[in-house]
């Protein structure tokens, strides 16, 4: 496994998801009991934890937490478990085999490498990671170290769905071509706050652990947990936290994993209506050239004034995506998907697992690889994910180097089959009734950011601003090493 390369790597774990991620399959080596240290057990971390009673042949022997409260209460809910408030303290521990890494998305990297040196073999949490470098370095530790590594996008472990929607789709070509795909999050969410003085963080968690890599800098939010998604240097956004799923699931089903990263992007949107202290936007579209199918994603936030639970009218699933073609369209939503003809018309349903019982999938898929020490068994190897992080990372730099919109520059944007057009009328309407207007004052829109797969870092024109957003300064003692 040691010398197999980063292609034939991404060809064969899909194949071995199949067979290893069936409910109730166990293979090789049954009697082994893989021993798991949790790190981050909050609202993520904790749930992917009560998974572990459905998976065989897994124990949780550790649980690690910065904040006091939050450890008791998994050490109470596992009392066998050892309880650590530093992650390096538990990755000496010689009663951990593997560990699940749920923390806040600036840690997942360093986590996960300071795991692999420690002869750990890691289950990461999406989205993977803050940098195309920082990632490629997770991607050098997996071999140096020759551990295993799994991303948390659990979509991916599903033996039944996924071959047939592909044989559906491009074996027989049952729809005919894909002309586009358009991703959709619309999700109400609220203000995070805007103070004018500093939060004082709890007593009950030790900042310095808390923060690790990311800068110390004064909060003006209004809690410390989870609204840490909405700034950059700690966060992704919408856009990396469930863009991470939705566009890992569209890489897969429509474009086989044939496309690393996007030839282009070009992002535009704003923060609206919220007047918080959050960084990224809340309102978003984003143009993926694909150099094949192109896809268009949509976020939208903001609470509808008379609907507060509606983020506002679309077609398609709320949290999904919809495949164009030239015979009628594919929607896919979690737990499922439909096709329909040209006029409309249902003319196959296709089921898959829930959120939960994917997630339970999913931990299941990697023990079974962590027992066989089998890289190939895993449904979402981690060089899948350093792809499909590429396109959310992508999407907000190219966002955080918008100009002021315009909407003529907008529609003059070729290749994307109008969708663009769609989602852009989509937000307007939405905002236009909160009294929003799209223009030049709300909306900030990207020139076209050029990527090069092989390099791994933006090219062209725009390429010197771009690589400097992903250029992230760390925090000493907790810097992400250089692995070679």
């Amino acid at each position: 496994m040691k010398n197999m390369n980063r292609r034939s790597f991404l060809t064969v774990g899909a194949v071995g998801a199949a067979a290893l991620s069936l409910p109730g399959i166990i293979t090789h080596g049954s009697e082994k009991t893989v021993r798991l240290g949790f790190i981050g057990v909050g609202g993520r971390g904790f749930l992917l934890s009560k998974y572990i009673k459905d998976v065989p042949n897994a124990k949780i022997t550790a649980v690690c937490d910065p904040d006091s409260d939050r450890l008791a209460r998994a050490q109470k809910a596992y009392p066998d478990a050892k309880g650590y408030s530093d992650m390096r303290l538990l990755f000496e521990d010689k009663n951990v085999d593997a560990v699940v890494i749920a923390t806040c998305n600036h840690w997942h990297c360093l986590a996960a490498i300071w795991a692999m040196q420690a002869g750990k073999d890691v289950y990461v949490e999406k989205p993977f990671c803050m940098s195309f470098w920082e990632g490629q370095q997770v991607l050098n530790a997996v071999q140096k170290y020759d551990r295993l590594c799994q991303l948390g996008t659990q979509m991916r472990t599903d033996p039944v769905f996924h071959p047939e929607v592909k044989k559906f789709l491009h074996e027989d070509k049952a729809l005919g071509e894909i002309h586009s795909v358009r991703i959709n999050r619309f999700c109400a969410r609220k203000p995070i706050g805007l103070r004018t003085e500093p939060l004082e963080i709890p007593k009950t968690v030790d900042y310095n652990l808390w923060l690790g890599p990311a800068k110390d800098r004064p909060l003006y939010r209004n809690q410390l947990q989870y609204d840490w998604h909405w700034m950059w240097y700690t966060g992704h956004g919408e856009t990396g936290n469930w863009g991470a799923h939705l566009i890992d699931d569209c890489r897969n089903d429509i474009l086989c994993d044939k496309v690393r990263m996007p030839k282009r992007v070009l992002s535009g949107g704003g923060r609206l209506g919220y007047n918080d202290a959050g960084e990224s936007p809340n309102s978003m579209f984003v143009y993926f050239d694909t150099g094949t199918i192109p896809i268009v994603f949509c976020i939208s936030n903001l609470p509808d004034r008379k609907n507060r639970r509606s983020a506002g009218t679309h077609p398609g699933p709320d949290h999904g995506y919809i495949a164009y073609c030239e015979g009628g369209r594919y929607e896919k939503y979690w737990g499922g998907a439909n096709a329909y003809d040209r006029e409309g018309k249902l003319i196959r349903e296709f089921k898959g697992t829930s959120e939960e019982a994917g997630g339970v999938f999913h931990l299941r898929n990697f023990v079974n690889a962590v027992i066989a020490h089998d890289r190939s068994m895993l449904s979402a190897p981690i060089t899948v994910g350093f792809d499909s992080a590429s396109w959310y990372n992508s999407a907000n730099v190219a966002y955080r180097l918008g100009h002021p919109f315009s909407v003529d520059e907008a529609f003059a944007v070729k290749g994307t089959d109008g969708r663009l057009v769609e989602v852009l009328a989509d937000l307007e309407r939405h905002l236009g009734a909160q009294g929003i207007p799209i223009d030049s004052n709300t909306f900030r829109m990207s020139n076209f950011l050029e990527l090069d797969s092989e390099k791994q870092c933006f090219t062209g024109e725009y390429a010197e601003k771009a690589n400097a957003l992903m250029n992230i300064s760390y925090r000493k003692p907790f810097a992400v090493p250089e692995i070679s």
